[in-house]
Formats: structure tokens, C-alpha cells, sequence
């Protein structure tokens, strides 16, 4: 199930200070290490959203806290059954809850760089990219598949992020890409089928 939160914009400092409260002291540590309002809005936006899908979907009320792999995989201390993943950008914060491993990645629209393109890509999308009408929503519709993929994996970009979308590297994900044009965000969410996750 997908939390999204696209209204970040109506969160102001003061709205953000009363919303600390709600939060564990190492999600609020955390957040106030963002310099600028906006950093710190997403991290506790994108925690709030966490919240609120363990509360609707599994009736879980205490703020979850995190165990990390030796990836820096975060999962849930005490619900080894419950998977999740956190994304946020400049106009949206999310969070995927599954019960199956899971990655999610949102990301605005933005003007495209050659140059990560060609670093980011292998050439057959490099080819797709530069010949479609809109090339920065084909890029950005891209890389948020790839770090989808890769976050369900826990590997991070070191995981092979030219290769990240190859049949193989695919094998029992699927993968569900959003555009909303209205905000401006491409949302793409990675599960892992059943069967493969047991």
C-alpha cells in the first residue's frame, strides 16, 4: 500500500515544529540535521506517512523504530513481516508498506543532464531518452525504476545501476510507474512476488 503525501508545501516552520512532538527522539535528531526547513519537512513528513500506514494497515501505534542491514537497508525493529520504503523530493513524500520486500522512489520532473544520462544509463535507454519527445520525463520515468529496483534489493547504486532494469535483474519485481503532471512527480514503486520471497 502507497502513503503519499504531496501537499509538502503547506507545511511551514511553525506547522513543522508542532509536528516534532510526534516523533521518536532519534527520527527528531535526525530531521533537525537538515540545515534548511525543506530537508527537515521531508524527513518528518516521510517518518508521519511511515506512521500512518502502520497505523491504518496493521493498527500499529507507537512510532516504529529501525534496524539497519549492513547495507544501511532500514527495516522495522520488532516486524521482521512488515517491508517498507521511504522516498521524498522536493514536492512529495512517500511511503510503501508490503509484505514483501519492497522499493519506492518518487522524484520531480526536472531538466534533463547529458551528461547523467550517460553515466546513469546503459545505451539502449541512453537511445530511448535522447530520441523521445519529452527526455526529461523519460529519464526521470527511468531512474526512479532504478532506484526503486535497487532499494527493494538494499544493494543502493552500487548494485549495478546501468544493468539495474535488465531481464535478469528484474526476475520476479514488478515494477508500477506513476507521471502526475499536476505536481510535477514521477512515483515508482518495486515488489518482489510472493512466491520469490519466500
Amino acid at each position: 500500500m502507497l502513503y503519499l503525501n504531496t501537499e509538502l508545501h503547506n507545511c511551514n516552520a511553525a506547522q513543522l515544529h508542532e509536528l516534532l512532538p510526534q516523533l521518536p527522539l532519534w527520527r527528531r535528531q535526525q530531521a533537525m540535521r537538515y540545515r534548511h526547513l525543506q530537508g527537515q519537512r521531508e524527513c518528518v513528513l516521510s517518518y508521519l506517512e511511515l506512521c500512518r500506514g502502520l497505523r491504518e494497515e496493521y493498527g500499529i501505534l507507537s512510532p516504529p523504530d529501525f534496524e539497519y542491514d549492513l547495507h544501511g537497508k532500514p527495516s522495522l525493529a520488532g516486524f521482521p513481516h512488515i517491508f517498507f520504503s521511504i522516498s521524498h523530493c522536493a514536492r512529495a513524500v512517500g511511503c510503501l508498506l508490503a509484505d514483501v520486500p519492497c522499493g519506492l522512489d518518487i522524484e520531480c520532473v526536472r531538466p534533463l543532464r547529458p551528461s547523467l544520462v550517460r553515466h546513469t544509463m546503459n545505451e539502449e535507454e541512453q537511445q530511448a531518452i535522447f530520441s523521445d519527445s519529452q527526455p526529461d520525463l523519460a529519464f526521470i520515468r527511468l531512474w526512479t525504476q532504478k532506484e526503486a529496483v535497487l532499494k527493494l534489493k538494499g544493494t543502493g547504486i552500487a548494485g549495478g545501476l546501468k544493468e539495474s532494469l535488465s531481464p535478469a535483474s528484474l526476475s520476479h519485481i514488478s515494477l508500477y510507474t506513476v507521471v502526475d503532471s499536476r505536481s510535477g512527480i514521477v512515483v515508482t514503486t518495486a515488489t518482489r512476488s510472493r512466491k520469490q520471497s519466500l
